[in-house]
C-alpha cells in the first residue's frame, strides 16, 4: 500500500490520460477565458483533538477532569492561522461517557502554518490527557489496479518522450465498451493509464521509453465483462491495439447470472444450505461504511437509509440524499454481497431483509469521518458494521470510538488490507473481527488478473482454495473469506468481478447479520453490550472451517454459515440454484489438501486441516 496521506483542503485527483479527442479539446488555447491564474500553495494540514479516555485534563485553561469541547473550540478559534472545521458529536449512547454529553466531542482543525501545526502537536506532549492527531485519509481496500508484481525496479530519473498508443475495446459482437480503464505497466516502474470513450477508444501516452519495455497491460471494464491481464504485450505504435472482452455470463464456472445469482463466496460459505424464507436477516441492522450505494440498482432498491459524511451542511450534519451517489462503485459492490435482494435474477446477498444503513466516507474520507460514522452506529444501535477500509497509520481517537461501539453492542468487521504485509489499521485492533482474503481456482478466466493472485510458487487446480497473495496477514487476522473474482453489483444496474480484502469483509459481515438475526444466543437481545459482541465473534470463529493456512494468513479459517444455522433448515428449491453444489465442511477440507503442500511454509498451519469439522 502507499504511504498514509493526510486529509487536507484542496486535494484533487491526479490527471489521467484521455482519448485523443479529449486531449485535443483540453489544449490551453481552447480553455474558457473565464479561468484565472491561481498560484499553487501548500495544502492545509488537518488535525483531530480529543480527550484521552479515563484520564484527566489541564489544558487551555480547562480544569482537570472537566474537558469540554466547547471551551477547546473557543481556545483554538482564538489562535491565528487556525481554522476550526467541525465538531464531531460523541454518541449520546456511549457507555464510557463519564461527563455530560458533548464534553468529549472531537474537534477538527486546519492550519497551513507549519509553526502553528508544531504548536498543536506540542500541546499534546505537554498534556498527556489530550490527544492531538493528524487526520489521515482512509483507503478503500479493493484492488482496482493491481500493480505488476514483477522484480522490483527503481523508477528511472531520465525523462523520455511519451509514445501515444491507441487502444480500442469491444465485445465479441463488435460493440464498443466505454469507461474501460486501461493501465500500461513498464518494466522501469512506470504506470500509464487512460479510459475509453463512447466509441471504445483511448490514446495513452506510454512513458516506458520503448514499447518493448512494457511489462503488462491491464484492461478493466466498468461492468458486465471480465477484465483482461496480458504480460509482455506486443503493442503497436502506429496502429490501433484492439482488445475483446468476454461477458461475465460467458464463463460457465461463475454461474452468472442466476435465479437468483449466488456468488462463489456465498456458496462456499454454505448460504445455499439455508432456507431463504426463514434465514434472511430480518431484524438485524447493518451499516456499510464505504463510498455510498446506488439504490437504483435492481438488487439494492430496498435500501433506503443513509448518510453522506463527505457532504456536510452548515451544522456539520451529513446529507441524507447524496449517499446514493457512488462514484467509485466500492460501497455498491459490498452492499450486493451483504444484502442483495435476489429479485428477478439479481444477486442474493446473505441478509436481504436486514435494515441496511449506508454511511458514505469515500472519496476523500478521513479518520474524522470514520469516527462520526461509528458514533452514528452507536446511536442507531446497529448490530454489525462493514468497514472495508484502512490506513497505514493508527489513530487513538478512532480506537477509542471502536471500543465505545463494542461496549454499546456494535460489532465491527474490518478488512485486513491489500499490501501483502502487516494488517492495517483499524483491522489490527483487538476489538474488531479482521478478515483476510482467499481465492478459489476455477471461478474466473485464466487471462484475468484474478488468476494471478495465487501465492508465488503455489500450483492450484480448479476447486482449490488459496490465500490471496495481496492479502495482509498477521496475528490480528480473525477469519478468512472469499476475496478474489467476486461478482457483485456496481452502479448503473450492472455487475463486476473485483478482488480485495474489501470483497472478503462483506461476506463475513453478511454472515454476522444472519447470526444477529437468527442465532438463538444472539437474536432478540434488547440491551446489547460488549459481551454480546464478543459472543457474536466467538460463534463466528467457532463456525469456521480450517483451510490449511496458518492463523496469520487464515485466522480460525473460513466461516460456514450452515454450520451454525443450517440444522433443520429447508433448502428452498431454485431452478438454477439447485444445480449448484453446496460444499460441506468435509468437501471443503478435501479441496484444500493438495494446495497446502504447494504453499510457502509460512502460510501453512502446523496442523493439517480438520476433516469433517
Amino acid at each position: 500500500m502507499s504511504d498514509a496521506k493526510t486529509a487536507e483542503r484542496g486535494t484533487t485527483s491526479s490527471p489521467r490520460p484521455h482519448s485523443e479527442r479529449t486531449v485535443t479539446s483540453a489544449r490551453a488555447t481552447d480553455r474558457p477565458q473565464r479561468l484565472t491564474k491561481t498560484p499553487v500553495k501548500t495544502r492545509q494540514m488537518q488535525y483531530m483533538l480529543g480527550h484521552r479516555a479515563s484520564s484527566h485534563l489541564a489544558v487551555m485553561g480547562v480544569a482537570p477532569g472537566s474537558y469540554d469541547a466547547g471551551q477547546i473550540v473557543n481556545a483554538l478559534a482564538a489562535l491565528p492561522d487556525v481554522e476550526v472545521v467541525r465538531r464531531i458529536k460523541q454518541s449520546s449512547l456511549s457507555v464510557l461517557s463519564t461527563t455530560s454529553v458533548g464534553s468529549h466531542d472531537i474537534v477538527v482543525v486546519r492550519t497551513s502554518n507549519r509553526e502553528r501545526a508544531q504548536h498543536l502537536e506540542s500541546i499534546a506532549r505537554q498534556n498527556p490527557s489530550l490527544i492531538v492527531e493528524r487526520d489521515h485519509l482512509l483507503q478503500h481496500l479493493a484492488s482496482f489496479r493491481p500493480a505488476f508484481l514483477g522484480p522490483e525496479r527503481s523508477p528511472t530519473q531520465i525523462t523520455v518522450a511519451p509514445i501515444p498508443v491507441s487502444f480500442h475495446v469491444e465485445d465479441a459482437n463488435g460493440q464498443p465498451l466505454e469507461k474501460t480503464e486501461i493501465v500500461v505497466y513498464g518494466e522501469g516502474g512506470t504506470e500509464d493509464q487512460g479510459q475509453t470513450d463512447v466509441q471504445g477508444d483511448a490514446v495513452i501516452p506510454v512513458t516506458t521509453g520503448f514499447l518493448n519495455q512494457v511489462a503488462a497491460l491491464y484492461v478493466k471494464p466498468a461492468a458486465n465483462y471480465w477484465e483482461q491481464f496480458i504480460e509482455r504485450p506486443a503493442l503497436e505504435e502506429n496502429g490501433i491495439n484492439s482488445i475483446t472482452l468476454r461477458p461475465l455470463g460467458d464463463f460457465a464456472q461463475a454461474r452468472f447470472p442466476g435465479n437468483p445469482f449466488v456468488g462463489w463466496g456465498q456458496r462456499v460459505m454454505g448460504l445455499l444450505g439455508l432456507d431463504p424464507k426463514t434465514c434472511d436477516g430480518a431484524g438485524a441492522r447493518v451499516a456499510i461504511i464505504d463510498s455510498g450505494c446506488d439504490t437504483s440498482h435492481p438488487a439494492l432498491s430496498h435500501i433506503n437509509i443513509g448518510r453522506d459524511y463527505t457532504n456536510l451542511d452548515q451544522n456539520h450534519e451529513p446529507d441524507q440524499n447524496s449517499w446514493k451517489v457512488d462514484v467509485i462503485s466500492h460501497g455498491t459492490h459490498c452492499a450486493g454481497v451483504i444484502a442483495g435482494n435476489g429479485a428477478n435474477g439479481q444477486i442474493r446477498g446473505f441478509a436481504p431483509k436486514a435494515a441496511v444503513h449506508v454511511l458514505k466516507v469515500f472519496p476523500g474520507g478521513a479518520f474524522n469521518n470514520l469516527v462520526a460514522a461509528i458514533n452514528y452506529c452507536i446511536d442507531q444501535q446497529i448490530h454489525v458494521v462493514n468497514c472495508s477500509l484502512g490506513s497505514d497509520v493508527g489513530s487513538e481517537l478512532v480506537a477509542q470510538v471502536v471500543e465505545r461501539a463494542r461496549q454499546a453492542g456494535v460489532a465491527l468487521f474490518v478488512a485486513a488490507g491489500n499490501s501483502a504485509s502487516a494488517v492495517q489499521f483499524p483491522g489490527n485492533l483487538p476489538t474488531v473481527t479482521c478478515v483476510s482474503a482467499i481465492g478459489q481456482a476455477g471461478n474466473f478466466p485464466d487471462d484475468t488478473y484474478h488468476a494471478r493472485t495465487v501465492p508465488d510458487g503455489a500450483t492450484v487446480v480448479n476447486g482449490q482454495v488459496y490465500p490471496a497473495k495481496f492479502s495482509c496477514h498477521g496475528p490480528q487476522v480473525s477469519v478468512c473469506a472469499p476475496g478474489v473474482g467476486i461478482i457483485s453489483s456496481v452502479p448503473g444496474g450492472g455487475y463486476a468481478a473485483w478482488d480485495g480484502t474489501s470483497m472478503a469483509d462483506p461476506h463475513v459481515t453478511g454472515m454476522a447479520a444472519l447470526l444477529a438475526a437468527h442465532h438463538p444466543m444472539l437474536a432478540g437481545v434488547n440491551i446489547r453490550d460488549a459481551a454480546w459482541v464478543d459472543q457474536l465473534f466467538s460463534v463466528l470463529r467457532n463456525a469456521a472451517q480450517p483451510v490449511g493456512l496458518s492463523t496469520e494468513f487464515g485466522g480460525a479459517g473460513l466461516p460456514i454459515v450452515s454450520n451454525v444455522l443450517g440444522q433443520g433448515a429447508t433448502r428452498q428449491g431454485q431452478p438454477r440454484s439447485e444445480s449448484i453444489p453446496q460444499l460441506t465442511p468435509d468437501q471443503l477440507a478435501e479441496i484444500v489438501k493438495a494446495v497446502v503442500s504447494a504453499l510457502p511454509q509460512e502460510m501453512v498451519t502446523r496442523t493439517r486441516p480438520t476433516m469433517g469439522g
